[in-house]
């Protein structure tokens, strides 16, 4: 750990008391291990720092003249996005909390654009503890997080780091949630991985928790899953040595059998209603519709690229046609024409929908736009790297990108601030944010065993 002493360049009192810089001058050499301190009356005081660090006394809080000291320490626990600051006399406490400001100094591999913030806090711990709590407020910006406290101890700007679920998995790359469990698939751990590296498993696990049951044996090539009140249903994607075919199959919550509802194509994703499954075709680039207990698919859309991300609402069914066709399209559920509601985009990847807009994510020129449902120009949203999922809780769109600062976001579609959520994910795609729930996304993976599925106590 390294510890770094620094001159407060600027000592303003906040009343017609006086406020000394105490132990060293404007002038004088401060050397490492050395601690600059201050002295504050009743009437208080502000000191700021050429860091951007910051502490407003406020009138009252002390009753007699008080030395403060500050030391600068360079730490890299978890989630820190800026230094450390270990103020003294340690255990001091104030009659009215006083003001500190902690930089944010995390470099970023991508600059954050317009009214976009980490979402950042002030943590503190005590000198002799490493279990540092948040402070109630928060007044993040792009340069540092304003908090109060009544007392010193130490003090550092950092963002809540996501609990992972379930870890070193091979690519999990597919999410549902039911009111009891988060569903996922994967090609298992190490331990675990079948002897064919196609195939993978479907699991489930209590959100909260990290004991993760396996629902079915190997399965070639689980893609995209959905579940109602009494089964998980997956789209299946076969596994072309040996010929195995693409299928819709489905698992029983409570007695785990298995049943395959119908061969067709190379599936790649499934939605489903009270009646109707709903899957995209990568194969023959259709989008289909089948009764819920299986039967003949009907074709609902051809020519609709690959349709790996679906969206639905009441009447319609939305999906984008990724980079074999850079459109974005709806139809109904009852069938009919199809209607292209976005041309020309760069990949097109995740998509939501509200009752008035369509939200879509490009992974080729990351950006995230949106679009009436009845027809018109479409809106930037958000300007990313390589957006990936989406998901729409209320007026949130969470959103994941895969480059870059390699993050999520929650973008507030009233005010248009956006909060980075979590950097330094590792493929981050898949997202889900099931009401009154904690946000929950899929980690792919640099290397083949480095996935995750993990939860964010998002608003």
């Amino acid at each position: 750990m390294k510890r770094t002493s620094f001159m407060v360049i600027t000592c303003v009192a906040a009343g017609l008391g006086s406020v000394s810089c105490g132990g060293a001058d404007a002038d004088d050499d401060v050397t490492q291990g050395t601690k600059p301190q201050f002295s504050v009356d009743a009437q208080g005081g502000v000191f700021t720092s050429e860091d951007g660090f910051k502490i407003d006394v406020p009138a009252g809080a002390v009753r007699a003249a008080t030395d403060i000291t500050i030391e600068r320490v360079e730490d890299t626990r978890d989630g820190a996005v800026g230094p450390m600051y270990v103020l003294g006399p340690e255990g001091q406490t104030f009659d009215k909390p006083i003001s500190l400001t902690l930089p944010i100094t995390v470099e970023l591999e991508a600059e954050l654009g317009e009214n976009t913030f980490l979402d950042a806090y002030a943590f503190t711990a005590p000198a002799d503890s490493d279990d540092f709590t948040r402070l109630e407020r928060h007044d993040a910006s792009p340069a540092g997080v304003v908090t109060e406290t009544p007392h010193f101890s130490r003090f550092q700007a950092g963002m809540i780091s996501p609990t992972a679920m379930a870890s070193q998995h091979a690519y999990p790359m597919a999410l549902a949630a039911d009111d009891t469990y988060l569903y996922f698939a994967s090609g298992g751990t190490q331990d675990t991985a079948p002897a064919d590296s196609n195939d993978g498993f479907i699991y489930r696990v209590k959100p909260g928790t990290s004991e993760v049951e396996v629902m079915t044996p190997a399965d070639p090539d689980p893609k995209a899953l959905w579940v109602n009140a009494s089964y998980v249903y997956w789209a299946s994607g076969g596994d072309n040595d040996p010929i195995i075919p693409s299928a819709i199959k489905r698992v029983s919550k409570s007695t785990l059998e298995m049943e395959t509802l119908v061969e067709v194509g190379y599936l790649l994703s499934i939605i489903g209603d009270e009646s109707s499954l709903y899957f995209g075709d990568g194969d023959g680039h259709n989008v289909y519709k089948m009764p819920l207990d299986g039967g003949d698919p009907v074709v609902l859309a051809e020519g609709a690229g690959m349709p790996e991300h679906l969206a639905q609402d009441a009447e319609n069914i939305y999906w984008t046609g990724a980079a074999t066709t850079n459109k974005v399209y709806k139809v109904a559920k009852a069938g009919g024409e199809v209607t292209v509601i976005a041309e020309n985009e760069g990949e097109p990847a995740g998509i939501a929908v509200d009752a008035q807009f369509v939200y879509w994510a490009n992974a080729g020129d990351g950006g995230v736009f949106k679009a009436p449902i009845a027809g018109g120009a479409k809106t930037l949203v958000y300007q990313g790297g390589s957006m990936a999922g989406l998901a729409l809780r209320g007026t949130t769109l969470f959103s994941t990108d895969t480059s870059r600062n390699r993050s999520v976001q929650a973008h507030d579609l009233v005010s248009g601030k956006t909060t980075v959520l979590a950097l330094g994910q590792h493929f981050a795609w898949r997202i889900l944010a099931p009401e009154g729930q904690d946000v929950f996304w899929t980690n792919g993976g640099d290397y083949r065993f480095e996935g995750q599925i993990v939860s964010y106590a998002a608003p």
